[in-house]
């Protein structure tokens, strides 16, 4: 693994209905804000693409070697910082905050084209918080992904039932006993609904939280599990709820896969 990819967050989306893979740099967050680095730019290359428009299987090395030749270059510019990429419907775009543009230009010029070489003010990073960064519903969607993703190569058949347990956290009682009473109102089944009837001092919070436990019995092999996870992120946003993550039970050897 490169030093660059040491630092990078990755996760799947949709953008303009096309799947786009994104890679966002998250260590850049300590340079917010700056009074130097107040233009993003970023230029892009063509690949050769699938039916998804993802690289086909021999163009991954190719745009994979195609970035990591433009970090190099680009980063070794004074005051610049790699913000991201974007793969997606035969495109790669690379992200850089910069406080030169005419110095960027420059040594663009010597991987890509003019043309593809696109500068513009952005001071308050609405690009990298806004468009690079993932919402919290791509981040459960990213996470559950890598667990199936694992539990496959572990020889699990993501088919039978599994026993799912998601937890939340809740600073107020009425809205976790709202939020209880939503779920029954949206349709979403579970086996057992678990909760404190006072509120839990944890060793890792300055507050004390109500604490929500919901197990459902649900298949892995379809997307369930992911329309769940929709409809619980918009339930938190409206219920101001904590989601912890979702866990699995086996219960042949005890093993949990934490989301």
């Amino acid at each position: 693994m490169s030093e660059f990819e040491q630092q990078w967050k990755n996760y799947r989306t949709l953008i303009n209905d096309h799947l786009a893979i994104i890679s966002v740099n998250m260590e850049i967050l300590e340079d917010f804000p700056s009074v130097k680095l107040f233009k993003i730019a970023h230029f892009s290359y063509d690949y050769v693409a699938d039916e998804n428009g993802l690289p086909t299987a021999d163009q991954q090395d190719v745009v994979f070697h195609h970035i990591i030749k433009s970090l190099s270059q680009i980063c070794a510019l004074p005051d610049v910082r790699y913000a991201g990429h974007i793969i997606s419907n035969g495109k790669v775009q690379i992200y850089f905050y910069i406080a030169d543009a005419d110095r960027f230009i420059e040594t663009a010029r010597q991987l890509v084209s003019p043309e593809q070489i696109v500068i513009q003010d952005d001071p308050e990073w609405d690009i990298y918080f806004e468009f690079l960064l993932p919402s919290s519903l791509e981040m459960k969607f990213s996470m559950a992904e890598e667990i199936l993703t694992e539990m496959v190569e572990n020889g699990a058949d993501l088919s039978r039932l599994y026993t799912i347990e998601h937890r939340f956290h809740f600073n107020s009682r009425d809205e976790m006993e709202e939020f209880i009473e939503q779920c029954g109102l949206r349709q979403l089944s579970f086996t057992a609904i678990k909760y404190t009837d006072a509120p839990v001092q944890l060793d890792d919070m300055e507050n004390s939280l109500y604490l929500l436990k919901l197990e459902q019995e649900i298949q892995l092999d379809n997307q369930d599990i992911f329309n769940t996870l929709e409809l619980l992120d918009e339930m938190c946003n409206e219920y101001h709820a904590e989601y912890i993550g979702w866990e699995y039970v086996d219960f042949n050897n005890g093993k949990k896969y934490l989301n």
